[in-house]
């Protein structure tokens, strides 16, 4: 009966997705999910929730994602499956949340997820709030995650996952806060300098990690899930999402990535 846990989305595309959290499929998990069945991928869904299936089969999947899973839905025996998975050629995606990373609870820190992403998560709580917006660039242009997207026009978000990247990792993404200030009627806005590690890819033996920073659905993905001058409307079972052209090549790009 464990199974039922499972939402099945089935196309026969010959890659297959795990996707595991952000509350239910009609709630925040729809921006990822409905970008994962447009690609064409057949996905399994876990609401945040539901217990990770006792008897899942872990092998019969192409990448992992846990985007704001908490962590005591799933036994440490089950953790240890999923990081034998990646290291035999898997791949395991982690995006942020307030159950990711470190999050709120101490979520993944000093588990078996922990040795094989390509971060190194805090010893406490590790969320990052940002009124005034973090500025996304990109390390390298031409790395696939950020081709074709308008970096002349970079987009914000509004919160993160404090971590740092591993010394064999890649580090993608960066982000650059704003700091807006008024005297005066006059409106001043700087960048600050320091970077904040927003994207990161590594390995794990024969198979490959990234760990997301930021959520891919509101908030802390902020005006990231509006970026694009054009507009992106996607239907998914019962529900729709609408959202930036750039913000979708992004999720697009970040996945086939993973394969």
């Amino acid at each position: 009966m464990e199974l039922l846990a499972l939402r099945r989305f089935t196309q026969g595309s010959g890659k297959k997705i795990l996707f595991c959290g952000d509350d239910d499929i009609d709630m925040a998990a729809i921006y990822l999910a409905a970008i994962i069945h447009a690609e064409g991928y057949d996905m399994d869904y876990i609401p945040s929730a539901l217990s990770f299936p006792q008897n899942i089969n872990i092998p019969a999947y192409d990448l992992i994602i846990l985007s704001d899973y908490p962590r005591e839905q799933i036994k440490d025996e089950q953790l240890e499956e999923i990081a034998d998975f990646t290291k035999e050629g898997g791949s395991l995606l982690m995006i942020g949340g307030w159950e990711s990373f470190t999050g709120l609870n101490i979520e993944y820190k000093n588990s078996p997820i922990e040795a094989i992403l390509p971060v190194i998560l805090s010893e406490k709580d590790d969320r990052r709030n940002y009124d005034q917006g973090i500025i996304v660039t990109p390390i390298d242009i031409y790395h696939p995650v950020c081709k074709g997207l308008d970096w002349q026009r970079p987009a914000v978000i509004g919160g993160y996952n404090e971590f740092e990247p591993k010394d064999n990792a890649t580090c993608i993404l960066c982000g650059k806060k704003i700091k807006i200030t008024s005297e005066d009627k006059v409106i001043k806005t700087e960048v600050d300098e320091e970077e904040i590690p927003l994207l990161v890819l590594g390995t794990a033996g024969e198979g490959k990690t990234a760990a997301l920073a930021f959520d891919l659905a509101p908030h802390w993905v902020g005006g990231f899930v509006d970026w694009g001058t054009g507009r992106k409307h996607v239907d998914f079972e019962t529900g729709f999402i609408e959202v930036g052209d750039m913000y979708y090549r992004f999720v697009a790009n970040l996945l086939k990535s993973m394969f």
